[in-house]
């Protein structure tokens, strides 16, 4: 039988002592990679652990929802990455554009990236600014924006929306786009 569905099936019974011990089987293999997953936002030994914790918390709370189907490991990367992303938002530490997030553009992108985007800091929102890179340099889909920040699609795609038109009025009166 699939690691998947056996440890979607475990942690669905009844057995507390199975329960307990497919769990523990997820953890032990999975928190090194939850772990490095979180490092790629959060730069605190203390604060990751606390957020692979959570993540596993979650993963726990939320596996009645699981189907056999799911890949248990991509599904724990996805709360653990928007547990990270919460985290950084919730302590303030998450700002739309700092070193630290330019770190994700590619670096041949980087430097070209980082004038427009100093320049559209100045007419964009923060959510604006943050949905148009997230989904234009990040390569996020506006579904997966949408999913990350609880928004609807419809109010992500509009936002978006909004800001490209900003953005191109703004880089054509500059003479940066013709």
């Amino acid at each position: 039988m699939d690691l998947n569905k056996l440890v979607v099936k475990d942690l669905k019974s009844n057995d507390e002592s199975t329960i307990r011990y497919t769990f523990n089987c997820v953890y032990n293999k999975y928190y090194k990679l939850v772990c490095f997953c979180i490092s790629q936002y959060v730069k605190s030994k203390e604060d990751i652990e606390e957020i692979a914790n959570d993540s596993f918390l979650n993963f726990f709370n939320s596996i009645k929802k699981l189907d056999e189907n799911k890949n248990i490991k991509y599904y724990l990367l996805v709360i653990a990455k928007n547990n990270a992303i919460s985290f950084l938002r919730k302590n303030s530490k998450y700002v739309t554009l700092t070193d630290e997030a330019l770190k994700f553009i590619p670096y041949e992108q980087t430097y070209e990236s980082n004038e427009i985007i100093e320049k559209l800091k100045n007419i964009l929102s923060k959510d604006e600014l943050y949905i148009v890179v997230e989904h234009l340099i990040i390569g996020s889909t506006f579904k997966e924006i949408a999913s990350d920040n609880n928004i609807s699609i419809n109010t992500i795609m509009s936002k978006y929306q909004r800001a490209i038109k900003k953005a191109y009025k703004y880089l054509k009166e500059e003479k940066v786009y013709e």
